[in-house]
């Protein structure tokens, strides 16, 4: 049996409770995103069987030490404060310190709805990524998008349920943003892909928001 996730956060000023049965593993802490995340590479693409560079920002450690045990792929992990992690390298992600075409893929979970400028950042993804190289990016994704640069801290909180959120992203929108990059973008759900790392009878604003995966291609 996972454990709930408990909590409550704002939307558009309306506070929401986003309590979550059966929602986090209670051996390894996993969520239900990084449980998503991994069953899709592992069903739904080759990842696994040949020789790759995958880049991996803002590391979660279930799935980092994952792919760490993983003999065919050159793992890097990196973050703009590395000190948050073990053994990952300092990136800033609107200005990747790599040469273009050096990633074979690159992980992305809830990392650009913290991002100002996350246009750029997605560009610079698209840059370092190899030709025929696959981008996976996860975010909060909500009914419709919604940003002011405006917004104080207190401000963004009230709003997008975080301070340290910059915006409200829908699938179109944040699909859109992707191909405007560069990308061939692909929208995942849980109801695309089968498997018992969520539990299915539950609904709630967390269960909806966490919900989706962008494929993106090069």
């Amino acid at each position: 049996m996972m454990r709930p996730y408990r909590g409550s956060f704002y939307v558009r000023g309306v506070l929401i409770d986003a309590y979550t049965k059966n929602a986090i593993c209670p051996n390894c802490g996993s969520h239900m995103r990084y449980r998503f995340i991994l069953t899709f590479l592992k069903n739904h693409t080759d990842i696994f069987q040949k020789k790759l560079k995958l880049l991996h920002i803002a590391p979660e450690k279930q799935i980092s030490d994952f792919f760490k045990k993983q003999k065919n792929i050159e793992y890097l992990a990196g973050d703009i404060d590395p000190s948050r992690y073990t053994n990952a390298a300092k990136i800033d992600i609107t200005n990747i310190h790599f040469p273009d075409n050096s990633f074979d893929v690159i992980l992305c979970s809830h990392v650009l709805e913290h991002v100002k400028g996350d246009e750029q950042a997605m560009q610079e993804m698209y840059r370092v990524t190899k030709v025929g190289g696959r981008v996976v990016v996860v975010v909060p994704i909500y009914d419709e998008a919604f940003e002011d640069a405006s917004l104080d801290y207190a401000g963004r909180e009230k709003m997008y349920g975080i301070g340290d959120h910059r915006r409200l992203n829908s699938v179109a929108s944040f699909k859109s943003k992707l191909g405007s990059a560069g990308f061939n973008v692909h929208v995942y759900s849980f109801n695309d892909i089968p498997g018992n790392y969520v539990d299915r009878t539950t609904k709630s604003l967390y269960m909806t928001s966490d919900r989706y995966l962008f494929l993106c291609t090069k």
